[in-house]
């Protein structure tokens, strides 16, 4: 076989079968592990993000999971005081339509019963052009009392870096994080963009035990408002770092 066929053969076999595209949006979960009160609603909140110039419309639906007897989860679009679906709907009938790069917060409400269980289920949101285009995350929910749940890991940690609040934010936010032992370690706080760069040192000092606030304003090291985007707070103490993700809306 002629060496220009070998080589347009191999373009087709990988355009068909491996499909190349930018991710035209991104998902963030506060916790994808949560603990209740048997009997109460337990809540995880998700923030959708179009990373386009576009407009995009999201389709979102359970694709895997077992409620115990008396369980069951909706959806609600611009959190609990948007528009909520009723449990039986396990694809929001509607698109998710975000404008060029929105954020639109996807709340996902999971009603227990009152005997303590536990459930795990998976939540798909696709391009609702262009189905190769998605991301899928998992959930836990259990009100069993010896559950530990990711917002309360922090208790056996030597430290612990907290979701920020509110995210997504304009103009500022608030970062929280406990040093659980004394160190004599330079602890850093940092904030660095979505390609991996340094925006801003927050923190670089040694600190005893103790819970702490850092409000981040937005702004670089040279005092200049940074982009709207996605940037992730990076807490390091000695070898050892804790990340979490901020979004950046205008």
């Amino acid at each position: 076989m002629p060496r220009t066929s070998i080589l347009i053969f191999i373009l087709l076999f990988f355009s068909v079968n491996f499909p190349l595209f930018s991710q035209s949006f991104n998902w963030q979960a506060d916790t994808t592990m949560k603990y209740g009160t048997p009997g109460n609603t337990i809540l995880f909140n998700t923030y959708l993000m179009n990373t386009t110039a576009e407009q995009e419309s999201l389709r979102v639906f359970r694709t895997n999971y077992n409620f115990p007897a008396g369980w069951s989860s909706s959806f609600c679009v611009g959190g609990i005081s948007g528009t909520c679906y009723a449990p039986f709907f396990d694809t929001i009938p509607d698109p998710v339509v975000l404008n060029a790069s929105e954020v639109v917060e996807l709340s996902i409400e999971v009603q227990t019963s009152a005997i303590p269980d536990q459930s795990q289920f998976t939540i798909q949101v696709e391009n609702w052009s262009n189905p190769a285009d998605f991301l899928i995350n998992s959930f836990t929910a259990s009100t069993y009392p010896n559950f530990i749940d990711d917002n309360n890991v922090h208790l056996t940690d030597a430290f612990y870096l907290y979701a920020n609040y509110p995210n997504p934010f304009n103009p500022e936010t608030t970062i929280r994080y406990d040093i659980n032992h004394s160190s004599l370690q330079p602890i850093k706080l940092m904030i660095f963009n979505n390609t991996g760069q340094l925006v801003r040192i927050l923190i670089d000092k040694i600190q005893p035990a103790g819970s702490y606030r850092v409000i981040w304003d937005g702004k670089n090291a040279d005092g200049q408002l940074s982009p709207a985007g996605i940037y992730y707070c990076l807490l390091t103490v000695g070898s050892k770092t804790r990340t979490q993700k901020l979004i950046l809306i205008k």
